[in-house]
Parts: structure tokens; sequence; C-alpha cells
């Protein structure tokens, strides 16, 4: 009897045994099944692209959490096994993504490895000012001009940046630019920076000390010549008369430097801009301003690397996009009559919606020191 009771409870046994395993198998098959479907279904399948910030630090779990949240995976403790099993937890990289609604998880996965982000576009024309580069970097959203101001006049990050001046006025080179989400402001002007020195060769400091002219001069010059010539061509002879008025001890007289101090300014420059008692007024102060006043391109500065060889002093516009050098103030007189009579009528400058940044009215007109300059004050008045 004893014999056949403990039979029957190792059969007992066998069979709640058997039933268990097969519970647990179902179990493993299910789970493995639902797995395979989390494989291969997106989050949520609609129209919608999920754009997700992952911030520097976190960790493949708070990943997890953020896709989940944000409708990219369907389960957030399956893409975190997905990592494990994968063995890339460790190499998720930060960023700002946007996942296709039909992303599956092992894509979005790939994606965090990649670091495939989102990029944003910023293109900085030639002639734009540091004012101008604040807001447009300001657009992006995720810095402040406050914050971008502050670091523009860090004297020992501009140090570090390898320039020597006490702004970063004239040295973020014009260029299209992509920024992502996780990048501040110095590694935003870190890149713009590198472009600068890399459009300034070895061979251009040369040639800027056999000129007798530091770095920072050719930039200040250049910003000048971005201002004032609009045609190519006239870089080299623009550039060749503001050097030959520093030779001469002439003051430059350049319209843009009256205003550049001026906030948000556009539109007509008028006598009393021409008045204003400013550090960057070349019509009151003789020699260079304090530094640059916008960002020049590249063909700027050659330009004043390597000006014409000219005896010009003088420009004045011609009322087309380019103007009329003289060497003499007779021949140049005769110039600025001329071209008093195409705007006679014109009561003033307008600018074009194409233009992003207008900074002063196309019209150049280089006079004389002294009496020569309060004339054209007074007939300007």
């Amino acid at each position: 009897m004893a014999a056949e009771r403990v039979a029957g409870t190792w059969r007992g046994l066998k069979i709640t045994a058997g039933l268990l395993a097969a519970v647990l198998v179902l179990l493993l098959t299910h789970e493995a099944y639902r797995f395979w479907l989390f494989l291969y279904l997106p989050g949520k399948p609609d129209r919608e692209v999920r754009q997700v910030l992952v911030s520097p630090g976190m960790g493949a779990a708070a990943i997890a959490r953020l896709l989940h949240a944000e409708g990219v995976v369907a389960n957030e403790r399956d893409f975190y096994w997905l990592c494990s099993l994968r063995h890339l937890g460790t190499r998720l990289r930060a960023g700002e993504y946007a996942f296709s609604p039909l992303s599956t998880p092992g894509q979005v996965l790939d994606r965090l490895i990649q670091g495939d982000v989102i990029k944003h576009r910023v293109t900085l024309p030639e002639g734009a000012s540091l004012h101008n580069v604040v807001q447009l970097l300001a657009r992006l959203g995720w810095i402040t001009e406050q914050e971008i101001l502050q670091l523009a006049a860090d004297k020992n990050y501009i140090r570090s940046l390898g320039i020597d001046a006490a702004s970063l006025e004239g040295y973020l080179f014009p260029d299209t630019y992509y920024f992502e989400r996780t990048q501040d402001a110095s590694q935003m002007f870190e890149m713009m920076v590198k472009e600068f020195w890399r459009h300034y060769p070895e061979a251009w400091r040369v040639r800027a000390r056999e000129q007798g002219l530091r770095v920072h001069e050719v930039i200040t010059l250049a910003s000048m010549v971005e201002k004032e010539a609009r045609a190519d061509a006239e870089r080299p002879l623009v550039a060749a008369v503001f050097l030959n008025r520093l030779k001469g001890h002439m003051p430059l007289q350049s319209d843009p430097t009256a205003v550049y101090d001026l906030a948000d300014f556009s539109g007509a420059i008028t006598a009393t801009h021409l008045q204003r008692q400013s550090p960057y007024n070349t019509y009151l102060r003789k020699g260079l301003p304090p530094g640059p006043i916008c960002s020049p391109g590249a063909k700027s500065m050659q330009a004043v690397l390597y000006p014409e060889n000219v005896p010009y002093l003088y420009f004045v516009s011609k009322n087309d996009g380019t103007h009329h050098f003289s060497a003499t103030l007779v021949e140049h007189n005769r110039a600025v009559q001329d071209y008093r009579r195409k705007i006679k009528n014109q009561t003033h400058q307008t600018y074009p919606a194409s233009d992003p940044f207008p900074s002063v009215a196309p019209a150049r007109i280089l006079e004389p020191p002294d009496a020569a300059v309060n004339a054209r004050i007074n007939n300007t008045q």
C-alpha cells in the first residue's frame, strides 16, 4: 500500500511538473512572440514625426523611458532589453532626434548609436555684424542673446581661440553652419572661428607682416571693404583707397563706421550720423576704428593684403552698385556732382527685401579732411 501511495505521489508530481513546464514554455513562447512583435512594430503607428531630445548623461534606462513617453517605442522595458542584448546600452548618443512614425525599435536604436541627430542650418552672410550673429543664434531657441554677448566679450575665451582682440567681431567667418541642439554658444563660436583661421592661411600672415599690419588691422580694414564694395572687382580698389589714405595721414571717412555702434541701424546715413561722437566714426577720428565692424569674407581680406597699385584717394557711388575712383580732389568733386545730379529727386535709399542685414546706404562719398568735411556736411543737410 505504501509503495502504491509513493508511486501515486510521484506520478502526481510528474504531472504537476509537466503542467508547470508546459505553462512555462507557453509563457516563454508568448513572451518571445511579444518581444518579436515589439522588434518589428513601431511605437505608435500614426503619421506624426516624434521629435525627442536626449540630454547628455542620460543612461539606457532613462532613454528607454523617454522614448516610450514620446510614443517612439511601445515598451520601455523591451527597448532596454534590446540595448542590453546588443551590448549597446553605453553607446547611445545625446542629441535631438526626429523619428519616423514607422520606425522600428531596431531602427531607433541604430539612429541613437550613429548619432543621426537634427542639424539646424544657420547662414552667416558676408557683412553681418556680431549683433546680427547674436540674433541668428538666439533664434535657434536654446541659448539667449545675453549668454552669447557675454561669451563674445569674454577676454579669456577670446584669447583661447588665438584672437588678440576685445571682441569676436570680425572673426566669425561668414558661411553656412549646421548646429546640433546640444551645442552651446562656445562650441558654435569655435566652429566659426575655426573657419576664420582656415581661410586666413599662414601665407597671409606673412603678407600682413610685410605690409606692417597686424591681423586685427587686416580684419578691421577688410570689414570696411566688405561694407563699402558691392562688386568683387572693386574690393582691391576700395582697399587701396583706404591704405593710401592711411599712408597720407588722411581720415578714412567711411560711412559704415559712423553708424556701426548704433543698434539696429538701417536706412540712409545723414549728416547727423557723420557728426556724432564715436570711437568708430572715421570722419571725426583719424586712423582705423578700434576694431572690425562686421564679418568680412575671404575676398575682402585678400583685397586688403593684395590691393591694386593705384593712386586713388577718393571714391563715390555711380548709383549702380559700382564706384568712380579718383586720385585728385578736382576729379572727385566732379564725380560727386555727377552723383548728386543722379539722386537729386531721390529722398532716401531703400533696400531689397532679400537683404537680411541692411546696414548703410549704397552711396559712398569720400571727401578730403577738415574744411571739405564741413562742406560735405553742410551740403547734405
